[in-house]
């Protein structure tokens, strides 16, 4: 009998290319208990949707910070690292009615010409060039800027809100050292502070942005929101807000261009624009999973989980499930159940700025198809690196040649 003993998640060479290894798990080991751990890794798409479809059984809780040293920062410098957003039913449901109407796809739509003008201005910056890195240029700052702007910061604090945003996702890449942990602790406090400033200049001048109606809001028709509540709930909508764009661009623009014939007919057919974003979402999902904790005892394909146990539910995983999704390693624009995937979750807890990341990308690329003619990688540039983690998926770099143009706003 084969046994999962060889199975590494946290090895570099396993983290570059997953796929491989999620076949194994879904085909061989479909609940595989992460050695020396209370932590199971689920990877078809039916379990997956099992945990999501009962969020009173699996429910979130999951701590990225585990040294009580770093614990003990937010404790006392700021505020508890857990957002009220993920919180659990039937509390979660209110929370999310006082964002969902700013970032979901009718919400979203109110910032497209302010989306499509960033577009461009960040291609005048370099079309002139014949050539660009891709992320640093574009995937990063177009989604950043726009949830700035969103949420209510200042762009003139831009660079800072980066580094907070990196430093926030640190603990994702996998298990840090306390030291490390304890630095990235300090980074999100301050970062809470920060927000909470803004909090304070809201309460006495309010203005069109999500701090404001946070602020003045009224949570469940009862009371306004504390503190506390907003900053956790701004400083979750803001990593969401741009971490997750920025690597489903870049993964996007790799697939466009390596996969042979794809570029030239969406540049042809603008309407498979739509349906490319959702394949890319399903192949490259920038959240590869995230976790549930159990409220009672579970059982997996004969594997009994303990009651109090971790649930790694893989997105990643189940978006390639062949039981769900024909041909799942290939791009297919006419996939019948093309929103079918996980790369946003589903459910209760679906991600809150799905709808903006949608807007975003799909403006994006109508811009890049525009701007950027004769695009194609830069391979003399580029080794496909992916950066390290367990949870987050994204290529370090990516540069891209083109036929240079002229700015068009200068």
């Amino acid at each position: 009998m084969r046994t999962s003993d060889h199975i590494d998640l946290f090895d570099s060479e396993t983290q570059e290319d997953w796929f491989p290894t999620y076949k194994e798990l879904r085909d061989e080991f479909p609940i595989y208990q992460i050695p020396g751990s209370k932590i199971f890794v689920l990877t078809r798409y039916e379990d997956v949707m099992h945990v999501l479809r009962h969020s009173d059984r699996f429910i979130n809780g999951y701590a990225t910070t585990r040294h009580p040293s770093s614990q003990k920062i937010y404790e006392e410098k700021g505020f508890p690292k857990q957002s009220v957003l993920g919180t659990n039913p039937p509390v979660h449901k209110l929370y999310r009615n006082m964002v969902d109407s700013h970032f979901n796809i009718e919400g979203s739509a109110k910032w497209s010409d302010q989306i499509t003008a960033l577009a461009n201005n960040l291609i005048d910056d370099f079309c002139a060039d014949g050539e660009v890195e891709f992320l640093s240029s574009f995937a990063l700052p177009l989604p950043a800027i726009m949830i700035t702007t969103i949420l209510g910061m200042p762009l003139d604090d831009f660079d800072q809100l980066k580094k907070w945003s990196a430093a926030w996702v640190l603990p994702f890449s996998g298990p840090l050292s306390e030291e490390k942990e304890n630095w990235v602790a300090e980074q999100g406090v301050e970062f809470q502070n920060y927000i909470l400033e803004h909090v304070h200049d809201r309460r006495q001048n309010p203005r069109d942005d999500v701090i404001s109606h946070l602020t003045h809001g009224v949570f469940g028709d009862e009371r306004p929101l504390t503190d506390s509540e907003i900053v956790r709930i701004i400083d979750h909508l803001y990593i969401g807000g741009n971490e997750t764009t920025t690597f489903a661009l870049t993964s996007g623009l790799w697939i466009l261009l390596r996969e042979n014939g794809l570029y030239e007919k969406i540049v042809n057919d603008r309407n498979l624009v739509e349906p490319f974003i959702e394949e890319v979402l399903r192949l490259e999902s920038p959240t590869q999973g995230l976790y549930r904790e159990t409220t009672q005892d579970e059982e997996f394909h004969g594997m009994e989980i303990p009651k109090g146990s971790t649930i790694h539910i893989r997105y990643a995983a189940a978006n390639r499930d062949e039981r769900i999704f024909e041909n799942p390693e290939q791009v297919d624009l006419e996939r019948k159940n093309l929103k079918r995937h996980m790369a946003f979750s589903l459910g209760e807890h679906h991600c809150p700025g799905s709808g903006l990341s949608r807007t975003e990308q799909r403006l994006a690329w109508h811009v890049i198809l525009d701007r950027l003619p004769e695009l194609s990688l830069n391979e003399e540039k580029n080794d496909y690196k992916h950066m390290p983690g367990l949870v987050l998926r994204s290529l370090n770099e990516l540069h891209v040649k083109f036929k240079p143009s002229e700015p068009i706003s200068k």
